[in-house]
């Protein structure tokens, strides 16, 4: 029988990060915070992929513009089937995110998840989305969780008190492949490497060894350095 050649394309989950992942259905919210290039997006949507189907509503940030924010949240509400945000302008003090908080809760509670993504939260310095994020947080029913990934600090350290058991956090140090973590990685690729050598070769191509996350080494560049 012919050896099946090695997915290079494939996504790797460690042990280790499916264990920070997994806390992520029982908490009200999850921040994961992480520079640029660690596998924020990768490692969440490699969760929500775990979950039943349609029970994902992700929206993505792509500039500083807080209407802009608003109509993507309403358009992914619209995909997901929920016309909750429906009629409602874009929450700008907290009466209105408050009166926002209460109809999502009648709108969303139900026997199965609900799951909201809010990706490149960085990309918004406006607070008040982070206001509003704990308001949802700490009023949302226990079926409903959010998700937000940020390059920066997301919340005070007052934000941070409040919430206290409902916020789960992952940062850097559960994204990164650490230890024999980083061989394995390499050995599912048919490279026969220690964790010396491969960190050797990481540092090699430019890379920092926390950067070597979940994503395709195809895609990072070291494919080629890690079969010679």
């Amino acid at each position: 029988m012919a050896k099946r050649k090695p997915d290079t394309g494939a996504i790797y989950i460690s042990p280790r990060l499916r264990a920070s992942l997994e806390p992520v259905g029982r908490c009200a919210l999850t921040v994961v915070t992480a520079p640029m290039g660690y596998g924020k997006t990768t490692a969440v949507n490699w969760f929500l992929g775990t979950q039943p189907p349609g029970c994902a509503i992700r929206i993505s940030i792509y500039s500083d513009s807080l209407p802009a924010l608003w109509q993507s949240g309403r358009r992914a509400f619209r995909d997901a089937g929920l016309t909750a945000l429906e009629g409602f302008e874009c929450p700008g003090d907290p009466a209105s995110a408050g009166l926002l908080a209460d109809t999502l809760c009648r709108e969303l509670r139900r026997q199965e998840p609900w799951y909201v993504f809010l990706d490149d939260l960085h990309l918004m310095p406006d607070r008040r989305v982070a206001h509003v994020l704990c308001e949802l947080a700490a009023r949302l029913p226990d079926n409903v969780h959010l998700i937000a990934a940020s390059r920066d600090k997301a919340l005070s350290g007052d934000q941070l008190l409040r919430l206290g058991g409902r916020l789960h956090r992952i940062g850097a140090g559960q994204l990164r492949l650490e230890g024999d973590e980083l061989a394995a990685y390499a050995h599912r690729f048919g490279a026969a490497l220690d964790r010396e050598q491969l960190v050797r070769v990481i540092n090699d191509t430019g890379y920092q060894a926390g950067e070597v996350v979940s994503r395709p080494l195809e895609k990072r560049g070291l494919l080629g350095r890690l079969k010679k």
